[in-house]
């Protein structure tokens, strides 16, 4: 009990010293929190670690003194917290009560499955167990991870049909593919005898996207109360389940997808949440692919085509009232005109000159597979003759949008009872069909919206580009418009509009600053860097070695780092080699494979095999008693865990900067350097800076691991901006040039 009043007290002062706390953060509150910190550690045998301390007291101090009236009053907490600080603990053991007592819903966001299923399966129900809280909680899902039993039904009614049947709309998933059809059976076989709950994750077999995705709905295609499987509908019921408990576990895309509706569709609207943003650093680049907007246009001819086909289908089956007749009676034209508008614009896109033997790919992304050949406009600003057509596209996809839309607001009406001549089961039928022709009429309509609109002067501008390659396995050209940052786009959806927010990751800070992350994100509030609990100094070596060649030296650099990897890689060890680029990781292991047969044991390679299945065979291989190095590329620079012997030394080949080859970096590396800014420095090195902290955060994982970083790279030393990245990395014993043996 005296270990417990003291934890107590130590507690309190961290509250009130480091929040400088008001009167809002009640003594009640700061009780249940101070009392359930210190039951998890009683009970878990665990000691109070500084970092966390803090942590805790930085989110009641910004949760619990939330005043919505004033403006100067900070709602958003942004922490960085590294790995070994307890962050799950700390924001939920702050936020819980704070968010119980203000009858708020906490949602916490992740980027990764893993992170959420560690959250869900491990975390809360752990500190459910041990806190004294009493709370509820569940995962919330998309649309798409659920079954439609209308659409089921539809398949199974249907399955012994060699054709189409006049009474159904245009289908050929569950004609042509046997293994879909016996896949259907089972799923409502199991359904019916209550055996599967309606869940894609809860199957037992692997379903694949192609199969999955005909059983699935919409907000368009959804008839919602109106549909006839209302009452059974797997999605609704999760959905009321979402809004009855305290505790929300989603992930950056589906929190996004709501809050690009408007917010309380899926999750609960957001001036009524808390937001934890885990794994924080992710959420721009979440954020500008949700707001990034595509045209393909042989695509699109081909899709008027299936639109014509379906309307005249719709008019001849379901006999629609006369205003809808006449519109389907006049979509030829309509239709001719809109081809011909497209045709205009493949000529003038046609006419740019695409750069040869130069390819990009918009996310970054740069394999073999998925590049493909851009033309970017300087500062966005597209040509007048291109921007001319554009509007015209515009003027016919808000016609073509309309006009469904209103389709669509009949069928939905006929559901609700309302007299429009049309037939309810007719209306539950093609509803599912006719909602995404008007979402991809709408989908065009926002393109050339963003693609023609003038951009404003206070904002970055929008990314425009065309892009030349394989779409649905034929040529094609790609017209696509993004926000260079999401700051705006942020602000206006998330900041401005919830109640209160924590964005927390072990990497946000770039050198020592917030400053890149506020240019991306928009995130207003507090900021804090918090302690690590890890020794560093005493339990890592970062060593630099004599190198003769340059990191921008691509063949001398690869050779030397073959020489020095059969030097330093202990083949009895577990060790990680990070590469920045494809080509150099596939031409070491070329040829380290044919300079001894040792290396064929111990090589995994990424892009041989799934991720995890390397992870666990090298796991597999050090549980053994013998050696394991894995080479990866950025996306074994972060989020994985190899703690204690899996990982004992981690070799990083270059300093992971980025080129700016896609649109939407190019792009906002012109801004910037418009300005008089320097894009390399506010941009490339902060980028690369995180990316190094990333990476070398793979080797100690608890408090108990040591080992080694190595870094291939001579640029730390010998470039101005070297020492600004050697100083953001964690205290770490140095050697630099060390020479090797």
């Amino acid at each position: 009990m005296l270990k417990s009043n003291l934890f107590n007290i130590i507690l309190f002062s961290e509250l009130v010293i480091n929040a400088t706390l008001l009167p809002v953060l009640t003594d009640k509150i700061k009780t249940t929190i101070q009392d359930a910190y210190s039951r998890i550690l009683e009970s878990k045998d665990i000691k109070a670690r500084y970092g966390q301390r803090l942590m805790i007291a930085d989110i009641a101090r910004t949760l619990g003194n939330i005043d919505r009236d004033n403006p100067d009053q900070a709602h958003v907490c942004t922490l960085e917290a590294g790995t070994g600080t307890g962050k799950t603990i700390a924001y939920l053991v702050a936020a819980l009560p704070i968010a119980q007592e203000h009858k708020k819903k906490l949602i916490i966001s992740t980027a990764t499955i893993a992170l959420q299923e560690q959250i869900l399966l491990k975390d809360l129900p752990d500190i459910h167990r041990h806190s004294g809280l009493n709370f509820s909680f569940t995962l919330a899902k998309g649309r798409k991870r659920y079954v439609c039993l209308h659409k089921l039904d539809n398949y199974i009614a249907h399955k012994n049909q060699s054709e189409l049947p006049l009474d159904i709309p245009d289908s050929e998933v569950f004609l042509n593919n046997k293994d879909d059809i016996n896949l259907y059976d089972d799923l409502y076989q199991a359904w019916q005898k209550k055996k599967w709950d309606g869940e894609l994750d809860s199957w037992d077999d692997f379903i694949t996207q192609s199969s999955w995705l005909p059983l699935t709905s919409d907000q368009h295609q959804c008839s919602g109360k109106r549909c006839s499987f209302y009452n059974e509908c797997v999605y609704f019921k999760a959905r009321e389940s979402i809004f009855k408990v305290d505790c929300i576990i989603a992930n950056h895309d589906l929190v996004l997808s709501d809050l690009n509706m408007g917010g309380g569709f899926i999750l609960p609207p957001p001036d009524e949440c808390i937001y934890i943003f885990d794994e924080g650093h992710h959420l721009p680049l979440k954020a500008i692919n949700h707001f990034t907007y595509s045209f393909q246009i042989n695509t699109t001819l081909k899709w008027l085509e299936q639109l014509d086909s379906t309307l005249s289908n719709f008019s001849s089956l379901a006999k629609p009232p006369a205003q809808i007749q006449q519109f389907i009676k006049n979509f030829p034209k309509q239709e001719k005109d809109i081809i011909q508008e497209i045709k205009n614009l493949d000529t003038i896109v046609r006419q740019f000159q695409f750069p040869e033997n130069r390819f990009f790919s918009p996310t970054g992304n740069n394999s073999a597979s998925s590049q493909e050949q851009v033309y970017r406009f300087e500062f966005g600003q597209i040509p007048e003759v291109l921007k001319h057509q554009c509007q015209h596209l515009l003027q016919q996809f808000e016609k073509l949008s309309g006009h469904l839309l209103h389709i669509n607001t009949v069928l939905k009406d006929t559901l609700e009872g309302d007299i429009t001549g049309l037939k309810t089961e007719l209306a539950e039928q093609w509803l599912p069909v006719l909602a995404p022709m008007h979402g991809r009429a709408d989908a065009s309509m926002n393109l050339f919206d963003f693609f023609t609109k003038v951009d404003s002067n206070e904002q970055p501008p929008n990314a425009r580009w065309l892009k030349k390659g394989v779409h649905n396995d034929s040529h094609d050209i790609e017209l696509s418009c993004s926000p260079i940052l999401a700051a705006n786009t942020l602000e206006q959806i998330l900041w401005s509009q919830c109640y209160g927010a924590i964005v927390t990751s072990a990497t946000i800070a770039a050198l020592g600053s917030f400053d890149r992350y506020i240019l991306n994100s928009g995130v207003p509030g507090f900021f804090n860097i918090l302690p690590s609990p890890f020794n560093y100094q005493e339990n890592v070596e970062f060593v630099v070695p004599l190198m003769k060649s340059d990191a921008t030296q691509y063949r001398a650099h690869t050779d030397e780092i073959i020489d020095i990897l059969t030097r330093i890689i202990d083949p009895d060890k577990g060790t990680l080699v990070l590469f920045t680029s494809k080509k150099q990781m596939n031409d070491v292991e070329y040829e380290l494979l044919r300079s001894d047969d040792i290396w064929k044991q111990l090589l995994l390679t990424q892009g041989q095999r799934n991720k995890q299945v390397i992870i666990n065979d090298h796991k597999k291989q050090i549980d053994k008693g013998k050696g394991s190095v894995i080479f990866g590329l950025d996306s074994f620079a972060e989020g994985i865990d190899l703690p204690g012997k899996y990982c004992e030394h981690v070799i990083i080949a270059k300093l992971p900067f980025s080129v700016p080859n896609n649109p939407i970096d190019a792009s906002l590396t012109e801004w910037i350097e418009s300005q008089g800014r320097n894009a390399f420095m506010e941009i490339s090195v902060p980028d690369a800076s995180i990316k190094l902290v990333q990476a070398c955060g793979r080797l100690i994982r608890k408090e108990t691991d040591t080992g080694k970083i190595t870094l291939l790279d001579k640029r730390i030393i010998t470039k101005f901006y070297g020492k600004k990245i050697l100083n953001a990395l964690p205290p770490y014993k140095l050697k630099l040039n060390e020479p090797i043996n």
